[in-house]
This record gives C-alpha cells, sequence and structure tokens, in this order.
C-alpha cells in the first residue's frame, strides 16, 4: 500500500487538475447536536437523518413495522422508487436493486428571484429555468442506515492495472447525508426520510448557495416514474452574494433580505450500458469535460477530454442509407415563447436535419 500511494504520488505530480472519486462506506458515528440557525431554532430531530456535513444528532437507527411508518395518510407514488408523502414528510423507498447504483441528479429552478441591483454582489439572479446543479449519487445501503454518496470521476486508471488501486485508494467519495432507516418495504427496500435534503443547507443539492431557513422551506410535490423521480420544494434563505466571501452588511445597515425560490430536481436511472466516450478535438467546438488518467504508458498522468453529446444510435429500421434513432433528439419550446416566435424557433431547430442526415441519421431531431 505504501508503494502504490508513492506510485501515485509521482504521478500526480506532473498534473494539477486531479480531484477525487468512488469506494465503500464507514460506520457513520454520533454527532453533535446543532445551535440554532438564523431563521430560529433548530428544527426538532426526527428520527430520521443527518445531512449537511453531520449537523444533526442522529441517534440510534431503530425501524419500526413498515404499516406504522407508511400510514394510511401516506400518498405514495411507485417508480424508480417509491414516494410517500405524510403531512411535511418526503419518504423514499429503494428498491435493493436500485441500492450501489450510480444515478444522476440535476436541479434547475422552477422560480427564481431575479438579481436585484441594489443588493451588495446583486443579490441572488437567477431565472426561472437555470440549471443550479448537476451531480453523480449513490444510494448505499449500510445497515440499518442508508449513506448517500456523490461519486467523482475526475481521475481513472485501467481497472486492470495495478496503480488502479492507488486511485482508488485516493478517490473516496464524500457523503452528502446519512439517512436512518425508518422501515423495511416489500423485498427488504430501506425507506428513509429525505425531507431535509431538499429543505435544509445541504451544499451539494441546495438551490440557494447560502444559509437556507428549514422554517420556510417545505416540500412541494414529489412524483416517481419508471425511470426517475422529480421533486419540488420551495426553499427561503439568505444568499451569499455573487462576489462571494459574504460582505458584511454596513454599518447602520439593513441585514441581507431572504429570497425564495421553487427547485426543481430530477433523479434519473442511468443506462444499464454506458455510453461510448469520444474524445475532444478542439478543432470543432464541442463543450467537453476533463479526466485525468493515471494508467497509460506515457509515464506521467495525461489529461484526457471528452466532448457531451446526445446518445444518438441506430435502430433498425431504415429508409435507403438512413438509420431512424432509437431514441431522436427532442427540444420542447417553451411555452412562454410569444406565439408569433414559435414557427420560427421551430423551423431552426430542423434547419439541423440535413446535418444529421449527412451523418446517416432520418429524423435525428
Amino acid at each position: 500500500m505504501r508503494f502504490s500511494f508513492a506510485v501515485l504520488g509521482l504521478l500526480m505530480a506532473g498534473c494539477t487538475t486531479a480531484r477525487p472519486s468512488p469506494a465503500p462506506a464507514p460506520t457513520p458515528g454520533q454527532q453533535p447536536r446543532p445551535s440554532p440557525t438564523a431563521g430560529g431554532a433548530a428544527p426538532a430531530a426526527t428520527p430520521g437523518d443527518t445531512t449537511g456535513g453531520g449537523q444533526r444528532s442522529q441517534g440510534e437507527a431503530r425501524p419500526r413495522p413498515y404499516a406504522q411508518v407508511i400510514t394510511p395518510r401516506a400518498q405514495s407514488r411507485q417508480g424508480l422508487f417509491t414516494v410517500h408523502r405524510i403531512g411535511d414528510r418526503l419518504l423514499f423507498e429503494i428498491p435493493a436493486k436500485e441500492l450501489n447504483k450510480d444515478m444522476l441528479l440535476v436541479g434547475r429552478y422552477a422560480r427564481a428571484a431575479a438579481a436585484d441591483p441594489s443588493l451588495p454582489g446583486g443579490g441572488f439572479g437567477a431565472y426561472g429555468g437555470d440549471q443550479f446543479g448537476e451531480r453523480t449519487l449513490r444510494f448505499e445501503r449500510n445497515g440499518n442506515r442508508v449513506i448517500v454518496r456523490s461519486p467523482q470521476f475526475d481521475i481513472t486508471a485501467d481497472t486492470t492495472l495495478a496503480v488502479w488501486n492507488a486511485v482508488q485508494a485516493s478517490n473516496y467519495p464524500p457523503i452528502i447525508a446519512v439517512l436512518n432507516v425508518e422501515t423495511f418495504g416489500p423485498g427488504d427496500a430501506p425507506v428513509v426520510d429525505v425531507t431535509r435534503l431538499f429543505t435544509t443547507s445541504v451544499p451539494e443539492i441546495a438551490a440557494i448557495r447560502g444559509q437556507i431557513d428549514p422554517t420556510r422551506s417545505y416540500i412541494e410535490r414529489a412524483v416517481a416514474f419508471p425511470a426517475n423521480v422529480e421533486i419540488e420544494a420551495t426553499q427561503t434563505g439568505t444568499p451569499t452574494p455573487a462576489t462571494g466571501g459574504g460582505a458584511p452588511t454596513p454599518a447602520g445597515g439593513a441585514p441581507r433580505p431572504a429570497q425564495s425560490v421553487l427547485a426543481h430536481w430530477s433523479l434519473v436511472k442511468l443506462p444499464e450500458q454506458p455510453m461510448m466516450p469520444r474524445p475532444f478535438d478542439e478543432r470543432v467546438g464541442f463543450f467537453s469535460i476533463r479526466q485525468v488518467d493515471f494508467g497509460t504508458e506515457e509515464h506521467r498522468s495525461a489529461t484526457r477530454r471528452y466532448i457531451t453529446k446526445y446518445r444518438l444510435e441506430c435502430s433498425d429500421r431504415r429508409e435507403g442509407n438512413l438509420c431512424y434513432p432509437k431514441k431522436p433528439i427532442t427540444y420542447y419550446v417553451d411555452p412562454a415563447t410569444p406565439e408569433w416566435l414559435k414557427p420560427w424557433v421551430r423551423a431552426a431547430i430542423l434547419e439541423w436535419q440535413p446535418a444529421f442526415e449527412a451523418a446517416g441519421f432520418k429524423d435525428g431531431i
């Protein structure tokens, strides 16, 4: 192990962009109780979870009978997870087959507060539809707790090489939350209370970059589908100024006003078969992501760049030399678009069809 760390240390010396990623979970320990938050006293702890860097005492995980937790009051929807709404609480019932799998969480503002020029740094400054977050999540069961991790993939190596062990040892995925199992559903599916993930200051998930007041934040809705779960919540808090660092209130000045947003998260199941990556070529203007590869024969850590692209694949259906895609690229015109503009927006989108035909796809859009 000492040798593997030494090897990775030498490789990292030639790299300045590497950041960490996955591994198993430890048994979480007891956490101290919080002091009251800016918006009032800290909410009373439920027999549930620890989020936001372990800000709350978990207590011992003591699952109860299913009927005592999922009562007749529960509004339940089945899908990727079964989601239960019980009063103000949101619970996920996670099928055992979906544990330890990477999922994509994307956050967007359904409604937001635009920038206020009178505030330091311009205030919050976002618009409905803007994306505020994207990360990989993984739910892992650890006894009577579920650990929510966020794996990173910034550094890698061929899994058949010895250096892969050193990469894994330096790539431990951070824990976003530790959730007590409230009960177990059919098939040993853990049921956890995820309310605080979406109503408190969990920096990896929150829509407001600042202190969120849980007394003014709440779940609006949650809907489950076969491949995704959609969650909406109102979050209220005092945002950190755009200039960063939390500009102090001038002497005699009013404290920074709170702002509210309606945040929407999509938790999406990733395909069983990963998409083939395509290397970036700077002669073509694609957006790209970076990854540092420690498993090369170049005696250095090599930075790779891959383009971000749609998964456009041929189906068995053909028309001449062209194939119809299994899943065409679909664009949705914003309902806020003026009626007179909609035909022109549609025409502009369809201008790309000939380019897809040149690439071999019929009705690529």
